[in-house]
């Protein structure tokens, strides 16, 4: 998978996120970058600190970014949109930590 599963796991469980709440986490990225023409969560990172993907899940889903996805199986308009964004924001702090461990 394109994200960096295995070290955001071991970065959730240093900050004793539960084993189920991480296994959700994950499988939520998982499943943004497949319904979103494979797109790698990394690369947006890189790209523009993931604004666009959280863009995507504004206002639950009902917008015009998330239009230019028409495949897209998302919950759109449903509260569950925002648990999505959410696993976005843990990532973006995961990727903020781990780069700056690393520089």
């Amino acid at each position: 998978t394109k994200v960096n599963e295995v070290e955001f796991r071991n970065w959730l469980e240093k900050k004793q996120v539960k084993k189920k709440v991480r296994g959700d986490l994950v499988s939520r990225l998982k499943r943004i970058e497949h319904e979103l023409n494979h797109c790698d969560i990394d690369e947006h990172y890189k790209k523009d600190g993931c604004e666009h993907l959280l863009s995507v899940f504004k206002n639950k889903g009902e917008n015009d970014v998330i239009r230019g996805y028409p495949n897209a199986n998302l919950p759109i308009s449903k509260y569950y949109m925002s648990t999505y964004s959410y696993s976005i924001r843990q990532y973006i702090r995961f990727c903020e930590e781990t780069m700056k461990d690393k520089r």
